[in-house]
């Protein structure tokens, strides 16, 4: 009668431990990176960074970083990633965009879909706007 009260009562935690949480998760959450939810679209993730890189149709936007960590002048794109660690995200965007940024430029991305947890993560930008 102990052993089937022991196995029952082992049961019963071993049950109580799995979840159907069907909630948002931080599970998905690249890396540690701090992503947010947007304001006025609660269902979408989006980045505050800073611009320290762009090809033809990408910028790469390392979030988490005060300024004053880092001098885009004088450090290169690798030395800031070392940093910035996890927090670094090629972010794509139109081809005729990427000349409307700058490097060292704060900017605000919605993130548009998944994000690829590579480092530097990667992820297509539904909007993208400057920071003052």
């Amino acid at each position: 009668m102990k052993k089937l009260t022991v196995i029952l009562i082992l049961l019963a935690q071993i049950l109580s431990g799995c979840s159907l949480n069907e909630g948002p998760s931080n599970a998905g959450n690249d890396a540690g990176s701090t992503k947010e939810q947007a304001g006025n679209h609660p269902n979408e993730n989006f980045i505050t960074g800073y611009i320290i890189d762009k090809e033809k149709e990408r910028l790469l936007v390392v979030e988490g970083l005060d300024e004053l960590e880092f001098d885009i002048n004088q450090q290169s794109v690798e030395e800031i990633l070392k940093i910035a660690d996890p927090n670094a995200i090629w972010i794509t965007i139109d081809d005729d965009r990427v000349n409307d940024f700058s490097i060292g430029e704060k900017v605000r991305v919605i993130i548009d879909g998944g994000v690829n947890t590579s480092f530097p993560a990667q992820a297509a930008a539904k909007q993208i706007e400057l920071v003052e």
